[in-house]
């Protein structure tokens, strides 16, 4: 009988696409899993599938944000302009990235001749801090 059960959590498991450890199947038979890297590769399924329904739901997000500003613009509640409806979905990552890799990559920019205030700005600065810098 427990056997019938594994081989059916086992079936089960690789037609949802989820990896076992995401679901709680793999309890104390992996290591640490130091590195994004490993985390990612263990992962994959359920970060494609993460990354598929961003794309289908983000689609249905902008769709209803951009009619609900058309509606309210309609009845006169916010003034709005085509161009303000222009919205976009800036998603974050799904796994932390390490803040040493985000620097050192911004470095690499810089040193690469981009101008120091989009460096800044792509790591999240506002324009007042920068102006400061």
């Amino acid at each position: 009988e427990e056997q019938h059960i594994a081989e059916i959590r086992s079936a089960l498991d690789k037609i949802s696409g989820v990896p076992p450890l995401a679901s709680g199947v793999v309890q104390a038979k992996v290591g640490n899993l130091s590195s994004a890297n490993a985390l990612r590769v263990t992962l994959m399924g359920v970060l494609s599938k993460t990354e598929r329904k961003r794309v289908t739901y983000g689609r249905g997000i902008l769709e209803a944000s951009r009619l609900v500003l058309a509606a309210l613009d309609h009845a006169g509640v916010l003034r709005t302009r085509l161009e303000d409806r222009a919205l976009k979905i800036e998603w974050p990552e799904v796994l932390p990235t390490d803040p040493r890799d985000t620097l050192a990559a911004a470095e690499a920019r810089e040193r690469l001749g981009v101008p120091k205030g989009r460096v800044l700005e792509e790591l999240g600065y506002e324009a007042e801090e920068i102006d400061r810098a």
